[in-house]
Order: structure tokens, then C-alpha cells, then sequence
């Protein structure tokens, strides 16, 4: 079943997006660094995961996108892999 494996990555990618969103944006009052370090681990540990949901950030044109990729590289998110999500998404 590939097709669900894949809706699973990419609900897992989209929640990791959305915590780091939530705490690099500031849309979540009380979500420290810290706690949004506990709510990645606890969504996901996989480098290559991380690395597609920083990769996502990276290429936003908003203020605080770096804060978003470096809470993702301080979670785990392997850099090299975040490249490559960066070339397959055409950028």
C-alpha cells in the first residue's frame, strides 16, 4: 500500500510544518522552544522527515522561515537531506 504510506509521510510532514509554523510564527501563545522540540520528537525522530518539512520552510517568503529550518535542524533534520528535498521541489 504506497499510497497510504504516502499520505502517512505526508501527514507526518505537514504536522512537523505546522509545530514548527506554530512556534517560529508565534500563532501558538506559550509554545517555547522547547516544547516544540518535545512535540517534534514525539511526532518524529526521522531525519529525512524533518529535513522535507524544513526544506518547505527554507523556500517560504516569510519572516521567520529560518526560525522555523533551525528549530527543524535542532530537532534532527539532517542539512544534506534538506537540500535535496530543496532541488526536488524545483528550487
Amino acid at each position: 500500500m504506497p499510497e497510504t504510506r504516502t499520505q502517512n509521510r505526508q501527514a507526518t510532514v505537514d504536522r512537523l510544518r505546522r509545530i514548527a509554523d506554530d512556534h517560529a510564527g508565534g500563532y501558538r501563545p506559550g509554545l517555547t522552544r522547547a516544547g516544540a522540540l518535545a512535540e517534534l520528537s514525539a511526532t518524529s525522530s526521522d531525519p529525512d522527515l524533518l529535513a522535507e518539512a524544513a526544506a518547505a520552510h527554507a523556500m517560504a517568503d516569510n519572516w521567520y522561515a529560518i526560525v522555523a529550518v533551525d528549530l527543524l535542524i535542532e530537532a534532527g533534520a539532517d542539512e544534506d537531506l534538506i537540500q535535496t528535498h530543496i532541488a526536488e521541489l524545483g528550487c
